[in-house]
């Protein structure tokens, strides 16, 4: 009768979580706070609070739990990056990526060292914050054009930062597990690791391209999961033959989203389209979605609540952000096309989401800091989208009046 009763109590939790992702998206549009939010309390109060699965379980799995999230969201990105569009506007939108991320890691780690956080803790905490995610981002209302125009330009940057982030915080890692910090012997070792990634990744998915559009004109059903399927296979491969995964992963997903202009590229001649079919990115976006939202209440589950100076210092962090965003901002779009009212709003535009939340579990995956440092990040989050929210109704508000 226990067993029942136990695993009755799984399945409502599980029907929470998606339950609680969905409503979340739909509050968003009306509180401006994101599903990320409820997600983390709910993951709090499932775990530390109620106990339903013990801190230490969770830290067990976490290894594994990261390793999926890393594949799914560094899969996606590149599945949402558009060639095209990202030359269109490349200059602005990456100046606006390099500028941001540089400041809000450099003032994060100054602010950590300064505190005697050490070294290792300071700097993941620098890079862990550096990257904007768009998904965080609290929708705005506005009346004209320039919404999509800024919305477009966080997009990008999004894209540009997140994989960033998480790839320089794996290198960071790497170096402390290999135990040598020599410049070269880095330098060697990534281009390695990166190089077997993204040749292995290109080769697969410039492989699979034909055969995912042959299944697509045959209309097989649910032919898309295959790619999805096949980027796990891919990660596990360069794994093993000592490349990096999570850069096969995002060079997978980007050239299989971008295959027709990639194809005709290479004056290759085909009479069918090689374009990723809608119903193709609508599963990798529910599957995206379902496995984010299981992992930020597993991420509120590592918190431990009781941790008061983590988590002001997590505050702390996010008003830095904040600074050094409005800072970042108006130097990268100096002179530009755009109007003061509309940096603004792209300064205001600084939620930190997926990425940063993967990198807070990733040194505790790897053992090389203690579960203190996901409180700080974990409130650097929350912090950034309370901040991001209210900033962007008020600002809102004032276009209305």
């Amino acid at each position: 009768m226990l067993e029942v009763s136990t695993q009755n109590f799984f399945m409502l939790g599980v029907a929470a979580i998606l339950l609680i992702g969905f409503l979340g998206k739909a509050i968003a549009k009306k509180t401006k706070i994101p599903n990320v939010v409820w997600l983390i309390i709910f993951g709090l109060i499932l775990f530390p609070v109620l106990n339903f699965v013990p801190t230490s379980t969770l830290i067990y799995y976490t290894p594994f739990a990261s390793s999926i999230v890393i594949i799914i969201l560094l899969f996606n990105a590149g599945l949402n990056f558009n060639i095209r569009k990202l030359f269109r506007e490349v200059s602005r939108a990456s100046l606006l990526a390099v500028v941001n991320f540089i400041l809000a890691a450099i003032a994060a780690f100054l602010l950590m060292y300064f505190l005697k956080a050490g070294t290792l803790a300071s700097l993941l905490t620098g890079l862990a914050v550096g990257s904007v995610s768009a998904v965080a981002i609290p929708s705005i209302n506005r009346p004209d054009k320039s919404k999509d125009k800024s919305s477009l330009l966080v997009t990008i940057e999004s894209t540009i930062t997140e994989p960033l982030g998480i790839i320089l915080v794996l290198v960071v890692i790497s170096a402390v597990l290999l135990n040598n910090y020599n410049a070269n012997f880095i330098a060697t070792t990534l281009a390695s690791e990166f190089s077997t990634g993204i040749v292995v990744g290109g080769l697969f998915a410039l492989a699979w391209i034909p055969t995912m559009s042959y299944f697509q004109r045959l209309h097989y059903e649910y032919s898309y999961a295959a790619s999805l399927a096949l980027v796990f296979i891919v990660y596990v491969l360069v794994q093993e033959i000592g490349g990096s995964g999570p850069i096969s992963a995002l060079i997978f997903g980007l050239i299989i989203a971008n295959g027709e202009d990639i194809y005709r590229a290479l004056k290759y001649r085909h009479s069918s389209s090689f374009t990723l079919s809608k119903e193709s990115k609508s599963f990798n976006d529910l599957i995206s979605f379902i496995t984010m939202s299981f992992f930020f209440v597993y991420l509120g589950g590592l918190i431990i609540p009781n941790d008061y100076l983590y988590l002001a210092l997590g505050v702390l962090i996010g008003l830095v952000v904040l600074i050094t965003r409005e800072i970042g901002t108006h130097i990268a779009l100096f002179k530009s096309a755009f109007s003061d009212y509309d940096k603004r709003i792209i300064s205001y535009m600084f939620s930190r989401g997926s990425g940063t939340a993967i990198i807070a579990v990733l040194p505790i995956a790897y053992g090389i800091l203690n579960v203190g440092f996901i409180d700080i990040i974990i409130s650097a989050i929350l912090t950034t989208i309370v901040l991001s929210g209210a900033l962007l109704t008020h600002i809102n508000a004032q276009e209305m009046i």
